[in-house]
């Protein structure tokens, strides 16, 4: 998998979750601490984010960090 691919992928478990949850980005950014355009550029793939990012989207979402990054 090329990397672009991987964060394509990851940018649409993101969204996948947050819409799931009733989330609007600017809530997701809220509870994540996370500024809105982060979560933007996230969940379009443009984002190559520290695992401390991804921590702090998963606690946000309520999930473990590899539920965001498993295929």
């Amino acid at each position: 998998m090329t990397k672009e691919k991987l964060l394509k992928a990851l940018g649409k478990k993101v969204k996948a979750l947050r819409e799931a949850k009733g989330l609007s980005q600017y809530a997701l950014s809220d509870e994540s601490g996370i500024a809105r355009s982060q979560i933007v550029r996230l969940e379009n793939g443009e984002l190559n984010c520290t695992i401390a990012t991804l921590l702090q989207v998963a606690q946000a979402l309520e999930v473990e960090v590899k539920e965001l990054v498993e295929g």
